[in-house]
């Protein structure tokens, strides 16, 4: 029975191993949202939810260690909640205001947008499915790292790819930067329709969407960049390497500074040029070796 007042939110500790599959699992089973609180190397603590009132967390955790057999370990229940539902846009506008990014953007909701530019390119974003509202840290990291790349050149015959674009904030950034060669690509639907209305309400024309994986495209870019958590990073590493040009470089955001040896392992065939920490988030742009990248 779906409720349109409440929804359940289920958080559980499970193994690296079991992760895509529980995943898939609880998608499987009636869930409606799954986000990442923590993720370790050897395991991720994820929150849930349902907005069908009738599903039964607890059931769902028992079905999967049957269903797989599971070692106890492997997934832990930490605990449900019940929760009621808010007015998510209004959430956002007490939350959601013009923020200066770097040295030349103010991200802005469409509610309210300054009047006075003051030498700043303005970036608007209505609260949707897509990440990158401006105000998370990573999105701050990608956002800067991408505009000290780009300062003081002609970036007029420069491309750039934007992998799990989300609401499309580094792509408006990169094409007020100057870029004119623009594609964004998720596997989230609603998020390429956020994307798109982002870069309607902002007038820019030429962005090129695509719905699907990094795999659909066989194009090499001088800028690929990417604000993703570090499993979804992890898996599209070759294709992440494989689409940049061997005079280009590889923006990475999304990842905590703990996780930065990882990132290094993930992308070794590659120089790391620029870091940038922002809180408990780390910023990384690679350069290409200058070599065939696989």
């Amino acid at each position: 029975m779906k409720d349109n007042n409440t929804y359940q939110k289920l958080t559980i500790r499970i193994s690296d191993q079991w992760e895509d599959i529980w995943i898939a699992h609880c998608f499987e089973n009636g869930a409606t949202g799954i986000e990442t609180e923590i993720e370790e190397d050897t395991f991720s603590i994820l929150h849930i939810y349902f907005t069908d009132m009738s599903i039964i967390p607890a059931d769902i955790v028992k079905l999967f260690c049957q269903q797989y057999s599971t070692e106890s370990e492997d997934i832990i229940l930490i605990n449900t909640e019940n929760h009621k539902n808010k007015d998510w846009l209004q959430e956002w506008k007490r939350f959601f205001y013009p923020t200066k990014v770097g040295e030349k953007f103010i991200v802005c909701p469409p509610w309210d947008i300054p009047e006075n530019n003051d030498g700043f390119y303005k970036i608007i974003i209505n609260p949707g499915n897509g990440f990158g509202s401006g105000s998370h840290p990573s999105t701050v990291l990608a956002l800067k790292l991408l505009e000290i790349y780009c300062k003081n050149t002609d970036n007029s015959d420069k491309s750039i790819i934007d992998i799990g674009t989300g609401s499309g904030i580094l792509l408006i950034a990169a094409k007020q930067l100057g870029l004119e060669k623009l594609i964004g690509i998720d596997i989230d639907l609603p998020s390429i329709y956020d994307a798109q209305n982002n870069f309607k309400i902002n007038g820019l024309n030429g962005i090129q969407t695509v719905c699907g994986s990094p795999q659909s495209i066989h194009h090499h870019f001088d800028i690929v960049i990417s604000n993703m958590m570090l499993h979804e990073i992890s898996a599209v590493k070759k294709e992440l390497k494989r689409l940049m040009k061997t005079t280009g470089v590889l923006i990475i955001s999304g990842v905590y500074c703990f996780q930065k040896e990882n990132i290094l392992k993930c992308f070794k065939e590659v120089e790391p040029v620029l870091e940038m920490n922002l809180d408990d988030w780390c910023g990384i742009v690679f350069r290409a070796n200058h070599k065939v990248l696989i």
